[in-house]
Parts: C-alpha cells; sequence; structure tokens
C-alpha cells in the first residue's frame, strides 16, 4: 500500500515556516544545532500540525509562533520533568501567542490545531528538565 502522507522533517536551521498544505502531517525536529523559532501559518479552522522530537535531549528549544497576540494559544502542554513529576502549563488563554518548549527531550511531542480560524489550541506532552513557557509579541 503507498504512503499518502510523508511526514515534515524540519531543516536543522534557526527558522522554520510551516506550510498550511502540511495539515495533518507530522514535523520531526532533528537534533538541532541552535535554538528554533517555528512560525505557524495564518490559522484557519480545521489545519492542525503535530511536532516531535527527534534527539533523546536537546540542549536547543523551540518556539512555536503564532504571529500575533490575537492569533493566541489556548489548551495546555503536560510538562514531565526529570524527577518524575507531571504538570500541566496552559497559556493565559487571551494574549499568549508564543510557546517556548525549552530543552526537549525525546518523547516531547507537541500538537497544534485551529478550532475557530483565529486561535491555536495546545495538547501534547513536553519531556523536560525545563517546563515550557509562553508570551506575548
Amino acid at each position: 500500500m503507498p504512503v499518502t502522507h510523508v511526514p515534515v522533517t524540519i531543516p536543522d536551521a534557526a527558522t522554520y515556516t510551516v506550510d498550511a498544505q502540511d495539515s495533518g502531517l507530522v514535523h520531526y525536529l532533528p537534533d538541532l544545532t541552535a535554538d528554533i523559532v517555528i512560525s505557524l501559518p495564518t490559522p484557519v479552522a480545521g489545519l492542525w500540525f503535530e511536532f516531535v522530537a527527534l534527539a533523546a535531549i536537546d540542549a536547543q528549544d523551540w518556539q512555536l509562533d503564532s504571529g500575533a497576540d490575537a492569533n493566541y494559544f489556548l489548551g495546555g502542554l503536560l510538562y514531565v520533568d526529570d524527577a518524575p513529576a507531571a504538570d500541566s502549563v496552559a497559556p493565559d488563554g487571551n494574549s499568549n501567542s508564543k510557546v517556548n518548549v525549552l530543552t526537549p527531550e525525546a518523547g516531547t511531542r507537541v500538537r497544534c490545531e485551529c478550532h475557530n480560524g483565529t486561535n491555536w489550541v495546545l495538547s501534547g506532552v513536553v519531556a523536560s528538565a525545563n517546563a515550557p513557557t509562553y508570551a506575548d509579541q
């Protein structure tokens, strides 16, 4: 049976812009040599993307950027640290348009879904010694 949906491998680069036509595809992040800013496309209801860490432990950070505070994040991420302990980490729900995934380890999987044409809903697990953080533009 032929594969119809080929996953995306994000290059080892400082920036990456997600293509709306890659909605529904998993985006794999390699063992990065520098932090990366991942810019999401203009929100359209029904778009979704997943970002998965390939490295066992990556000293580099990911930042998912919606591009505008009006396109803020909802939902949240389950953060699992080395203790082991787990906690839910959520944006403010009114303007946080950037999420920082700090030093992700293998098992990190973040999903962004646009449910209403304006906002991105986060879900997933961040395995790291550092909790995710949120910021405005």
